[in-house]
């Protein structure tokens, strides 16, 4: 609505029948700010949509929302209660940074370890100062070298941040199931429903 006004004030002006509605001085310039406010919202909002998004993204995009707008850090913080685990939450963010895990992350996330193979044999294979060069500025910054030494499976980069596509999924549930179709016993809607969803 922000925005149709927006395109159409300057015509507005022209109609006298509603001249006098027409947002003037400090009307007009709170309603400008406003719409500046819902399109950086929108942009959020959208983004969050993505396919290509994850928890790092969203996690950064949060931040940058309550930085800006103090009164969302209750809904928007890491540990808000619409979260189910922030431990793990933040754990799966610090792997895809590359950032340092404290104990309880480390745990957090211990079923998704990937042991690397050949890595204690070639490290054995190269002398103490070809092992100083090759990690470079990233051996300074290990703590014991714990962090780096482990990988973790791909899945956890790939984790959706948002349960956007849940939702629409159990939106068109709604709208399916229909009176008549409430006879249906679950074991066949189901399967129904996720074949709609699939494509299939």
């Amino acid at each position: 609505m922000l925005q149709h006004y927006h395109r159409i004030r300057s015509q507005i002006k022209t109609v006298e029948a509603v001249e006098e509605l027409v947002p003037t001085g400090p009307s007009h310039r709170k309603l400008f700010v406003l719409l500046e406010h819902m399109k950086k919202f929108r942009g959020v909002t959208k983004k969050l949509q993505c396919d290509t998004i994850d928890l790092a993204d969203v996690r950064l995009l949060f931040d940058s929302v309550v930085e800006e707008y103090p009164c969302m850090r209750d809904q928007l913080k890491p540990n808000a209660k619409i979260v189910h685990s922030p431990v793990f939450e933040s754990a799966v963010i610090k792997v895809i940074n590359g950032g340092a895990m404290s104990n309880a992350e480390a745990a957090a996330v211990k079923r998704f370890e990937v042991p690397r193979c050949g890595s204690k044999r070639k490290a054995r294979e190269e002398d103490y100062a070809t092992q100083i060069l090759l990690a470079g500025p990233s051996k300074r910054a290990k703590n014991g070298g714990s962090v780096d030494d482990i990988s973790y499976s791909s899945l956890l980069k790939k984790l959706p941040p948002t349960s956007n596509v849940y939702e629409r999924f159990f939106s068109q549930c709604k709208i399916v199931l229909t009176p008549q179709l409430t006879c249906m016993p679950p074991a066949n809607f189901e399967p129904l429903m996720f074949l709609r969803a699939s494509g299939v």
